[in-house]
């Protein structure tokens, strides 16, 4: 019995771990996934391998050219050293600058032996947070309409039912707890920011717990903590908005056919009580 347990547990560990919708994996397990995709080769790009490990894990987009800001979960630098950043960040520039962006592959690879080379050491076997695709966002917001009830769309007007979807969405993506609150780190990763900065996330857990105190029910609480705590580099509340595109703002967005759809909802939003502590630059067109 204690060899089978063993060897349960062994399987276990390399695999990815779910909570509600949420996936975690560790560099090892997407490997293994990434040995499997791979078998057969991939149209004669050579080693592709590192660059499947990007993707599967959401570091990598072909279109950028280097890992995002997030790879940094999977490395843990020396504490006594307090050069890595900018030696990593020279070695990916020399590679941007020799390595055509079109041989994706070799830049993949080359650009990840900088952070091994340069960064840190890699820690291969603890799971992290793998981040939502809009693709996901939006099977997640379905997911809640139905745990919730909700048989029409909600409109603008319905602000609880609003509040209760968005709660119900960082529930269900393993962002928030009613107990624990936000996870800060976890929501980073989903935007794509550094979380390493701690005077962000003192200033972010002093703003919840002053929330917290006022006795407010679930549903606005989950709400102002996105919305008035993690409101800075992490912006959560953006992406709920867009990924709910088909969601009826009823009277609210009745008429209004030009123009980027996101960028007229946030104007028109602007406009109301709920949330006129939104960002400026979120109503804001790029010129």
């Amino acid at each position: 019995m204690q060899p089978l347990l063993t060897i349960l547990t062994g399987s276990l560990l390399a695999l990815s771990v779910e909570a509600h919708n949420a996936i975690f994996k560790s560099i090892h397990s997407v490997d293994r996934e990434c040995v499997l995709y791979l078998r057969d080769g991939t149209c004669g790009k050579g080693d592709c391998t590192v660059r499947c490990r990007g993707l599967v894990a959401r570091f990598w987009k072909d279109t950028v050219g280097r890992p995002a800001a997030t790879i940094n979960r999977f490395y843990r630098p020396d504490p006594e050293d307090c050069g890595y950043y900018e030696r990593t960040e020279q070695c990916l520039g020399e590679i941007s600058a020799v390595i055509p962006a079109e041989d994706a592959c070799r830049r993949a690879n080359c650009s990840v032996s900088c952070y091994e080379d340069q960064y840190g050491r890699v820690d291969r076997y603890g799971v992290r947070f793998i981040p939502f695709t809009e693709l996901q966002h939006k099977r997640v917001v379905r997911e809640c309409e139905a745990i919730l009830g909700l048989t029409t769309s909600v409109g603008i007007e319905h602000c609880r039912e609003f509040k209760c979807l968005f709660r119900c969405f960082l529930i269900r993506e393993d962002l928030y707890s009613d107990a624990g609150g936000p996870d800060i780190e976890r929501m980073s990763v989903q935007c794509g920011g550094r979380y390493g900065d701690e005077a962000f996330r003192r200033r972010a857990m002093e703003c919840v717990w002053n929330l917290q105190a006022q006795q407010l029910d679930r549903c606005e609480l989950a709400y102002r903590v996105a919305n008035d705590c993690v409101n800075g580099e992490v912006a959560l509340l953006p992406i709920f908005l867009n990924v709910t595109g088909n969601l009826q703002f009823n009277s609210a967005f009745r008429g209004f056919t030009r123009g980027p759809p996101l960028l007229q909802r946030l104007s028109l939003l602007q406009r109301l009580p709920l949330f006129q502590n939104l960002p400026l630059w979120l109503t804001t067109p790029a010129v």
